[in-house]
């Protein structure tokens, strides 16, 4: 599931292109910042939630972590379950009580968003790139794979690009979900 910002099409379908191979992607058509309407189009992709639906792995991007945010939440008090939910550049956006992930365009971004929620693994843009950035070229963009709060270039961290850090994140969703 991948609820996009408010920014020209043409860097969700980069985005998209990005994924790796097995992931089947469903781009959500509401508008971005409504919880309300992204959780109505889950619901109709879905079915209405509950107990034994598969659990959702979610992407949004900047306004699109705003919508989904607020939709899982509704999501999983109705019955739902969510596997992951991947918050790029979703600064200011509490996502507490959701399996987050975080990918920011900058370490400011990245530390000042943790407070409002923050997952096992996380990453940020080093060297800091623009916001659509991270979005439309996260083949290109460098950075750093974090555990929790620590910050990057410390033990424990890894560089790599965006694109690398989310193929790795959805490839162990993928595999825990064939465990299941």
């Amino acid at each position: 599931m991948i609820c996009p910002g408010f920014h020209e099409p043409c860097l969700t379908e980069q985005f998209v292109r990005s994924l790796p191979a097995f992931v089947r992607s469903q781009v959500i058509n509401a508008i971005p910042a409504d919880p309300m309407g992204v959780f109505y189009q889950l619901s109709n992709m879905f079915d209405e939630p509950h107990a034994d639906l598969a659990p959702i792995v979610a992407i949004g991007f900047s306004a699109g972590v705003v919508g989904l945010a607020g939709a899982l939440s509704l999501w999983q008090q109705r019955g739902g379950k969510v596997a992951r939910f991947f918050a790029v550049d979703g600064w200011g956006v509490p996502v507490m009580g959701l399996p987050v992930c975080r990918l920011s365009h900058d370490a400011f971004t990245h530390w000042s968003s943790l407070p409002l929620g923050a997952g096992n693994i996380n990453f940020y843009a080093e060297p800091a790139v623009g916001h659509l950035d991270i979005w439309g070229k996260s083949t290109q963009v460098n950075g750093w794979q974090v555990k929790g709060w620590q910050p990057g270039g410390t033990a424990g961290s890894k560089a790599m690009t965006a694109a690398d850090f989310l193929a790795g994140q959805l490839q162990k969703e993928w595999d825990e979900a064939e465990l299941r």
